[in-house]
């Protein structure tokens, strides 16, 4: 049996910090929002004494081995014996806090599971999924959600607006754990740290009618004080964005791509264009429920 899901991207509007925890990870509060980029992961099942895992992938840069999500996502789903056939039609940047990696891990969970006449529950899936990765239980359940604790408390919420986004990479990513270590060390490892809860209410309360440029004075990114200086590929995207008319402009997850949203799509495609004459990675697409 052969089943295909969509993988789809997601960016973060808002990225903050509550808190450092005792186990050396951090409390997050963060609006995601799933966005219509998407890889296609195509899952087949074949008959085989044992379990084993054949990953292929049209990005030859993608490890395809253990080490792949969408590899540790197949061996932990619960199933005896078969030879699980995964291959990955990859889009989505990598490396880019667009969670492309966990994506496609929840696909294959989703992929499986139905194969396996859903013996599994949403809720259930979304467990297994945040043994391997937090924001594989968002890209489970999609459209928006309110995002706390290490990622794994996830509460639906009304999505953004219908705005055109620009979905942007160059060069090189950005070692999450070191982007952690860094803003531990620029914020004292989050003792009395205030997040920015204002701006949130900006998005969260925000309606269908609000505009481009008043809805973006609520987006923000922690890291991107962190990541920008070190990654100046973020500022280049940033520019060029800007001059196309983005409304608004921020980094995703801890980077390294940027997401730019537009009040038109005709400046959103132009966007696109001028970023791949920079030879820029760029995306045109909008939300995903």
């Amino acid at each position: 049996m052969t089943v295909t899901k969509f993988a789809y991207a997601k960016i973060n509007l808002f990225l903050d910090i509550e808190s450092r925890r005792d186990d050396g990870y951090h409390n997050i509060l963060s609006f995601m929002q799933r966005i219509s980029l998407k890889d296609t992961i195509t899952v087949s099942i074949e008959p085989a004494e044992t379990k084993t895992i054949e990953i292929t992938c049209s990005d030859p840069t993608i490890p395809c081995g253990e080490k792949n999500l969408a590899y540790k996502a197949a061996n932990i789903y619960p199933m005896p014996s078969g030879k699980i056939l995964i291959n990955i039609d990859k889009v989505i940047p990598s490396s880019a806090g667009l969670a492309g990696g966990s994506a496609d891990a929840a696909a294959v969970l989703v992929a499986l599971n139905e194969i396996y006449a859903n013996k599994l529950s949403t809720t259930e899936l979304c467990a297994l999924g945040a043994k391997l990765g937090a924001d594989i239980p968002f890209c489970i359940t999609g459209g928006a959600c309110l995002v706390k604790g290490i990622g794994d408390i996830l509460t639906a919420i009304d999505p953004m607006p219908e705005f055109p986004i620009v979905v942007a990479k160059k060069g090189e990513g950005m070692s999450t754990p070191a982007a952690y270590r860094a803003l531990d060390e620029k914020h004292n490892d989050f003792v009395g740290y205030d997040s920015h809860k204002d701006l949130l209410e900006k998005l969260t309360s925000a309606d269908e009618s609000v505009s481009a440029q008043k809805y973006c004075e609520g987006l923000f990114n922690i890291f991107e004080g962190i990541v920008e200086p070190e990654r100046p590929d973020v500022t280049l995207i940033k520019e060029i964005m800007m001059s196309c008319k983005a409304a608004g402009t921020m980094m995703s997850g801890s980077g390294t791509s940027v997401f730019g949203i537009f009040d038109s799509e005709a400046s959103a495609k132009a966007a696109v264009e001028a970023l791949r004459k920079q030879g820029v990675d760029a995306h045109l697409c909008y939300p995903h429920k």
